[in-house]
């Protein structure tokens, strides 16, 4: 039997809703993630309710995100998803000295991020970024650039997520950045000034959510994600 919890959100999940339907893709907050085709509904909706409610929890200890404490924000995001079933399988961080090199932060991004992907991985990742750069996904974008960009910091994650064995494996990327001159109005999009001073920093990890252990804490974390804070977060990206 479908619980009160259940009903109370299945229209706002129900764009990605697929299980083998096809590749998808969605801004969740300040995350934009695409889901390979061989990922359930189930395991989407895990992703994006956990990986949002530990957005809420390291925004509610560093809000603003500024860029001196990426770290410790990046950190409260892991804490929250531990406790949740996710474990780390790879992690590794670097800063980006000549940022500005790449002319754009997308163009960075695809760049350092495909890096870390694989060829059919790389391929939906690059579909994602470019779908969200069109006018048909502006309302996803905006969403996207409220929740990621703060002033003159930005802080994002990128990634995809596919099926390991019934537990959703996720490839995401940190970004950070931190613009002196300008104010950040689109985080993905944002222009480099050529030669500019742009600090900026990127974590990758590769983690997997535990099915089994987050089916005992599903029900609560749906409970502390509101419904009015999920139709804010929430946008499918049309690819």
């Amino acid at each position: 039997m479908a619980s009160a919890n259940d009903e109370r959100f299945s229209a706002q999940v129900q764009p990605l809703a697929g299980n083998g339907t096809g590749n998808s893709a969605a801004v969740n907050g300040s995350a934009a993630v695409c889901y390979m085709a061989d990922v359930t509904r189930q395991m989407k909706e895990d992703v994006m309710f956990s990986t949002l409610l530990a957005q809420l929890g390291a925004d509610g200890k560093y809000p603003g995100r500024p860029m001196d404490k990426s770290k410790e924000w990046h950190k409260q995001y892991w804490h929250v998803l531990h406790n949740l079933g996710w474990t780390m399988k790879t992690f590794s961080e670097t800063e980006i000295g000549d940022a500005s090199a790449y002319g754009s932060v997308d163009r960075l991004v695809v760049d350092i991020v495909g890096a870390e992907l694989e060829g059919p991985e790389y391929a939906l990742f690059l579909d994602m970024i470019n779908a969200l750069g069109k006018p048909t996904n502006s309302d996803p974008l905006w969403v996207f650039g409220q929740t990621a960009a703060h002033g003159h910091d930005a802080s994002f994650q990128v990634g995809v997520v596919s099926n390991a064995g019934g537990n959703a494996l996720f490839k995401c990327a940190a970004h950070q950045y931190y613009s002196k001159a300008d104010t950040i109005s689109s985080a993905l999009f944002f222009p480099f000034e050529p030669a500019s001073d742009i600090p900026y920093s990127a974590i990758y990890q590769t983690m997997e959510l535990n099915a089994n252990v987050y089916a005992q804490v599903r029900e609560a974390v749906r409970e502390r994600v509101s419904r009015d804070v999920w139709e804010i977060m929430f946008r499918e990206i049309e690819l």
